[in-house]
């Protein structure tokens, strides 16, 4: 219907236009008010109503598909394409950036239209649709005649130059070839000169939209690719020509350089990009003048010139922007339900209105459907790829301009014949998709984010003359003037566009509430932690409550905002509030979560495991359990407590927790989330989270294999046949209740018994250390490297060990109370301490939260007092311990004694065994139980196998099976304190992989030289000072930008892991080999 759409003269219905080249040329040349009104409506009227049932069907298969492949639409399906959470928020964010020069460019044509077209146009309000050259007003280049800042001055007559020079099309294809090879980029194959389609053919219907096509290689196995337009001599053609074959360069490169799987653009905006970034150097003064297309003009006129050519491209390329978001907007909307079938059409104008400033000459309703007069719409083809290979386009241009060498305003820069650009830009292309997009861009760039600057920096010449320009008056975008004559439904369009007041009047109250929330919530969850009583579990439950309750009451007052804010400075603030209208739940609901959450936690709490026949004699799990597991040896007692501490909690808690996921999972669907753990990924901003971690778990995963066979080895040794020797491990044999750190068997694993690496636990005993000298010694390092001393609150409030006579949560954590009544800084830390080296690293870890808190309350508005991710979080305190619980620093501390040189190598194997059982046995479990849950929330797993599901991971990841039989009656997960109190923990996984990547960089930083493993940055400012900056930022920026600010590298990797375990792994190969052990189970 589309392809054969023709608008016809009133009562000739012989005299017909086709889109090409009949539209085109209308609006290219005609500047008749009503015949362009005539085109316009025709061309809609011919398509839209006619596809309109097919196309919601369409949308509603679609739809269906993207559900069963688990994303919430079919707009979230094609979003992953791009491999960043919150694609919106970052595309919102550029054209924050592009806005102010686009509404200097409206306001100036606004203002040249009204002088052709007189009484039609509105100087203060927005433009007729028919009146910008094109039939979509895509792009504006047609009006250009019209615009023309210097009328006399002829700066751009690139048509007349090519018919003075007789080009043909297929001159112009043999152009762009030259072009592309000049930088050393291969000659198009004989094939695409063969087969591609450069004309409308005459007698036949053609899709005539240019497109470039991949067809691999023929069966004689030469290149095949191809390009189709329906091409005539014109600017806009030569333009379109090098971008087609700019694709076709694509595809040459990376046919030859991937395997099948990344024979693709790094994302599909990549795709669109490369041809238009050659085009930029293409349709060019400096490169047109080199052809002989256009003529030099007087050196006077040479501003005048530059003014004329970026007006120019600024109608095809800024005022492209808006058009391409309006749209992409619009089909998320609809995708995502926000926009029904019953305002398809209203949701397309009210965009159109908000992005471009247009509306339609004539009105429209449902029975219309203008959206499909855009191809991509009735193709079904993702559109923002276009926005972004234009910010792409740009960003890519400079970058290949600075290689060739240009010097002067980058509009002029022309890098044909550079190899050397050519080069890095072949290199670029021959990676296809086989790393994340933004590891190729900053392979070329230096840069891993998409950034406007450079599309600014082209235009600034432009830019500072509109600004100049007495006719440029941005009236109707900064004060929404003359709405009122608009026809139809349009009269009262998004007045809440209107409401920037009312927007900083709401942050400005829920910030100040949201830190009296925080505080509140605190103290009573605090209060009840460190003493559970009735009265204390109650005053907590309806704190939750009332905090829920208000913080619900505001997220609904902006529930329907995203789309109107129209000011950066808000944006983030805005769109990270969206992302928690999370648990919209009627009071019933709620109550019922708040208590069967402080219910099970209670119970974990108060759990004890009791001797057989001895009812007196009990374990707590602090420090009762734990002690028991860090000395006992004995196989009987082991599985006694391992299996009493799961039996005193699982059956209990069972019913309650399914009731929590269940709740949870009606909350997150009520927002839009697939189920609640899609919700808890969201904090990470990237898409396929799990993805990322797995690939993370696949580097670090060979060291676990090898750590899993020595450490079976020496527990075959110890254990007997209680081990086999190339099967899993039982459970309860890794010095831990949950396995989840192997730390306590390190005196049955330790490589060379006779060298003291690590005897941190006596030599605090002898220095005769106290709980409370532990803080102070964290305290002390964290000074050392210019950081805040903790504030007297620190002192005066936190829990250090376990009280006396009162139930208490003993599971270590930092609180945030913000400041109390006086102003004073308020952080606290709670925790059963006893002096020894794991409680030392967990004083410098939660001291590190506290760091965190203290950093980004002084420097960040209450909605950006958070870590960058939750993992940056857990990550922080870790990375000083690293520094801490090391020979080096010990040894200053006089704690350890230093070995003879002789056993140095020993020492460090055993030092680096040592923290392997704590950090790198951790990896599998923190996985095994987040993708555990993660599988519970989206139903993989049911309820009918909860704890099979639970030892299906086990075994899979970490090697471990349970020593006596479990079945669905018992509920295994929640012997862990996070299960219980729903707490996300992939947080951990990421936190120990970060942990290591911070404190490398920290190590470089403080001038460390020598193995990794050895270093102690205490003391370095300097270090100190990068930390400092990195905690104040919060999450006011994508995590990504803050990881970057620190380290230089936009993502989590766990290369800084592998180079600290590097000669434990290089001991354990051999070590592993000599003793005949098998890798694996």
């Amino acid at each position: 219907i589309y392809s054969k759409a023709k608008v016809c003269r009133p009562n000739e219905p012989t005299k017909c236009l086709m889109y090409e080249p009949g539209i085109i040329n209308l609006f290219a040349k005609s500047r008749n008010y009503s015949e362009l009104l005539w085109a316009w409506k025709g061309w809609r009227d011919a398509i839209g109503p006619k596809v309109r049932t097919d196309w919601e069907r369409i949308i509603e298969i679609e739809n269906i598909g993207a559900r069963e492949n688990n994303y919430t639409d079919e707009g979230a399906a094609w979003r992953t394409n791009y491999q960043v959470s919150n694609l919106r928020g970052k595309v919102e964010k550029l054209w924050a950036q592009l806005r102010p020069f686009y509404l200097q460019l409206h306001s100036y044509v606004r203002y040249k239209l009204k002088q052709e077209y007189g009484d039609h146009v509105n100087l203060t309000g927005p433009i007729p649709a028919h009146l910008l050259g094109e039939i979509w007003a895509m792009s504006w280049l047609n009006i250009y005649n019209i615009t023309k800042p210097y009328p006399n001055v002829n700066a751009f007559q690139v048509d007349e130059g090519m018919k003075d020079m007789n080009y043909t099309t297929h001159d112009m294809f043999v152009l762009a070839d030259n072009f592309y090879q000049s930088m050393g980029l291969p000659a198009m194959p004989d094939n695409f000169w063969k087969y591609s389609m450069f004309t409308r053919p005459k007698n036949r219907s053609v899709v005539c939209y240019a497109s470039a096509s991949d067809m691999g290689h023929d069966k004689q196995g030469n290149e095949d690719v191809r390009i189709k337009m329906c091409a005539v001599v014109n600017a806009n053609y030569l333009y379109t020509v090098h971008h087609e074959m700019g694709h076709c360069q694509y595809y040459l490169a990376y046919n030859e350089a991937q395997p099948p799987e990344f024979r693709a653009g790094a994302n599909n905006g990549f795709h669109e990009a490369i041809g238009d970034t050659a085009a930029l150097s293409v349709i060019n003064p400096t490169h047109l003048k080199k052809l002989g297309i256009l003529k030099p003009v007087d050196a006077e006129n040479k501003h005048q010139q530059n003014i004329n050519f970026l007006l120019r491209r600024a109608l095809e390329k800024v005022a492209f922007f808006p058009f391409s978001i309006s749209l992409e907007f619009w089909r998320w909307d609809v995708f995502s339900g926000k926009i029904t079938n019953q305002h398809l059409n209203a949701g397309w104008w009210e965009n159109k209105l908000k992005y471009q400033g247009i509306y339609p000459p004539v009105e429209r309703t449902e029975h219309d459907f203008d959206p499909a007069s855009k191809y991509h719409v009735t193709s079904g083809t993702p559109y923002i790829r276009y926005f972004i290979a234009h910010i792409l386009e740009f960003q890519l241009y400079e970058t290949l301009c600075k290689l060739s060498g240009h010097k002067g305003p980058l509009h002029l820069c022309d890098f044909q014949g550079s190899k050397v650009a050519g080069r890095h830009f072949r290199k670029m292309l021959e990676m296809g998709n086989s790393k994340h997009w933004e590891d190729i861009l900053r392979k070329l760039s230096g840069s891993c984010h998409m950034d406007a600057g450079s599309t600014l920096r082209f235009f600034k010449p432009l830019t500072q003359w509109l600004q100049t320009s007495q006719k440029a008056k941005n009236d109707f975008f900064d004060r929404m003037i003359g709405l009122s004559h608009l026809p139809g439904m349009y009269g009262a369009i998004m007045p809440s566009m209107l409401y920037s007041k009312k927007v900083a009047r709401f942050l400005r109250s829920y910030q100040y509430n949201l830190d009296k929330w925080r505080r509140i919530d605190g103290l009573a969850t605090f209060a009840r932690e460190t003493n559970i009583t009735k009265h204390n579990t109650a005053v907590h439950t309806k704190s939750l409550n009332v905090n829920k309750i208000c913080t619900q009451k505001h997220l609904r007052d902006i529930a329907g905002w995203n789309n109107t804010i129209e000011y950066q400075v808000f944006t983030r603030l805005i769109n990270h509030l969206l992302i928690k209208v999370q648990y919209s739940l009627d009071t019933i609901y709620l109550n019922n979560y708040s208590l069967e959450i402080t219910d099970i936690t209670g119970i974990h709490q108060m759990a004890k495991v009791c001797r057989p026949n001895e009812p007196t004699k009990c374990l707590m799990y602090e420090p009762g359990i734990i002690n028991l597991f860090a000395k006992s040896r004995n196989y009987g007692e082991l599985l006694w407590a391992w299996k009493g501490w799961r039996d005193a909690i699982g059956p209990k808690v069972r019913t309650d927790w399914e009731r929590i996921i269940e709740i949870e999972n009606i909350g997150a669907r009520e927002n839009g989330y697939t189920d609640e753990g899609a919700y808890w990924r969201t904090n990470y901003q990237i898409r396929n989270l799990r993805e990322q971690v797995e690939k993370m778990w696949a580097q670090l995963r060979p060291l676990y294999l090898q750590l899993h066979s020595y450490v079976r080895y020496k527990l075959k040794q110890e254990y007997g046949d209680h081990v086999n020797l190339t099967g899993p491990i039982p459970a309860h044999l890794l010095g831990e209740i949950w396995a989840m750190s192997w730390l306590n068997i390190y005196n049955l694993t330790k490589p060379y018994p006779n060298v003291n690496a690590f005897q941190v636990d006596e030599g605090l005993k002898e220095m005769n250390y106290t709980t409370h000298d532990m803080f102070v010694l964290a305290d002390n390092f964290y000074q050392s490297m210019g950081l805040p001393a903790m504030p007297d609150n620190f002192w005066k409030y936190s829990m250090f060990t376990r009280p006396k006579n009162r139930s208490v949560v003993c599971y270590a954590s930092a609180w945030n109370m913000g400041h109390d009544k006086q102003g004073n800084e308020d952080v606290r830390v709670k925790m059963c301490a006893v002096v020894n080296a794991n409680y030392l690293y967990t004083v410098h870890h939660e001291m590190g939260h506290c760091q965190y808190y203290l950093a980004y309350n002084e420097a960040q508005p209450p909605e950006f007092r958070a870590g960058a991710n939750n993992g940056f979080h857990e990550a922080i305190g870790d990375t000083a311990a690293l520094s801490v619980i090391n020979p080096t620093h010990l040894k200053k501390l006089g704690i350890l004694k230093p070995v003879d040189a002789e056993t140095k190598h020993q020492q460090n194997i055993n030092f680096l065994l040592r923290r392997a059982l704590e950090k790198v046995a951790f990896f599998p479990f923190s996985i095994s139980l987040e993708f555990w849950r993660w599988d519970v929330f989206s139903g993989k797993i049911t309820n009918q196998h909860l704890n099979a599901g639970w030892w299906e991971n086990k075994l899979k990841y970490q090697g471990i099976y349970p020593p006596v039989e479990r079945t669905e009656h018992d509920f295994d997960p929640a012997s862990k304190y996070h299960v219980t109190s729903g707490t996300p923990y992939i947080r951990y996984f990421i936190a120990q992989v970060l942990e290591f990547q911070f404190y490398e960089i920290l190590c470089k930083l403080s001038g460390h030289k020598g193995p990794l493993h050895l270093c102690d940055f205490q003391g370095s400012k300097v270090a100190g000072r990068h930390f400092r900056k990195m905690l104040e930022m919060g999450n006011s920026k994508h995590w990504e930008d803050i990881l970057q600010k620190l380290s230089g590298s936009c993502h989590v990797d766990a290369g800084s892991t592998l180079r600290f375990f590097k000669p434990l792994t290089q001991w354990l190969v051999k070590e592993n080999k000599r003793l005949g052990n098998k890798i694996g189970w």
